[in-house]
């Protein structure tokens, strides 16, 4: 296969992109839809408070939310079994008797000075209860500035909000075929000089083992100044690309994938944001078009349907005779 579809078969002239060629054909995808890689780290010691920031930062806003409560639930929790180890001894102006009563009275005195809001109708007593109150304040003084700088580098990480349509498809280009597939910006800030960049890999046997290679696909336009609208994707499938050739089956067979990168200035942050995500075979819809996305003029404005991204339409594809090597 590699010799017919890949004119270049000199192992040392294959692009690669950084995964290497010896990725187990096992791997369901080396690029995730959302732009992240499937690769596990392990081995590695000594950077547990690095990584614990680079997740918190990168994490989804979900997980983000639900680890600030968790930690201060859990915080309040401690605090409170704290104060409550010495009875009714370390807290004054309790309401509750005794039991779970006396528990949630130092539970919320708990958020009340973790938050250092601090009402005042209960209060420490005794030296214990005094220290327990002061590493709390403390604690709490730390957690939220943490907590603060945590939500501020989140909000202010320039990021492109790309929306990509949900398949690729193989559609009729001119006389011949095209992979295509369809991009949009989600936000109203503007992006300048986009630029894109795809890649094709496949496994291919290679002295007699399966080995994954990489092509540079070449575009019809890899680059726009302006980015207001829709932006189809369009890699012609001529007698120079890898992909001349490959049927549905060889393309499946191959365990294929199509690797973009999407790089743009953004004039909001002042600053080049980016972009990733890939298709994999079964993504690839054959004999199939984009219908437009732009509606009817309303005020003299384009309406762009975000919501049409991922439409599709029928087509024939045309008959192309491939000469055999």
């Amino acid at each position: 296969m590699a010799k017919r579809f890949f004119r270049n078969n000199d192992p040392n002239n294959f692009k690669d992109l950084g995964f290497g060629t010896q990725v187990s054909n096992s791997v369901k995808r080396m690029l995730n839809a959302d732009g992240t890689f499937n690769v596990i780290r392990k081995g590695v010691k000594g950077q547990g408070v690095m990584n614990l920031y680079n997740l918190l930062i990168t994490m989804s806003w979900r997980r983000f939310m639900f680890s600030l409560i968790t930690y201060y639930v859990v915080a309040n929790l401690f605090f409170a079994a704290l104060y409550v180890l010495g009875a009714h001894e370390n807290l004054g102006g309790e309401t509750g008797a005794s039991g779970m009563n006396s528990f949630w009275d130092a539970f919320f005195f708990s958020a009340q000075t973790l938050s250092t809001v601090g009402y005042g109708h209960i209060h420490p007593v005794t030296l214990f209860g005094n220290i327990i109150a002061a590493v709390e304040s403390l604690t709490g003084l730390m957690g939220f500035a943490l907590a603060t700088g945590l939500l501020y580098g989140r909000f202010s990480r320039p990021n492109a909000k790309i929306l990509y349509s949900d398949k690729a498809v193989i559609a009729p280009y001119k006389d011949i075929t095209a992979f295509m597939f369809r991009l949009a910006n989600m936000r109203k800030n503007q992006l300048i000089e986009t630029t894109v960049i795809l890649n094709f890999s496949m496994v291919v046997e290679r002295d007699g083992k399966p080995t994954r290679i990489f092509e540079n696909l070449k575009l019809e336009r890899d680059k726009i100044d302006f980015f207001p609208t829709s932006w189809t994707i369009v890699h012609p499938i001529d007698e120079n690309s890898p992909l001349y050739g490959l049927t549905e089956e060889d393309v499946n067979k191959g365990n294929a994938e199509f690797i973009l990168l999407i790089n743009a200035f953004d004039d909001t942050f002042s600053q080049t944001v980016h972009s990733r995500r890939s298709y994999k075979h079964h993504e690839i819809q054959w004999g199939a078009k984009f219908p437009t996305m732009v509606d009817t003029p309303e005020n003299g404005k384009t309406v762009l349907r975000l919501d049409k991204i991922s439409e599709t339409e029928k087509v024939p594809l045309p008959v192309i005779i491939v000469e055999q090597e």
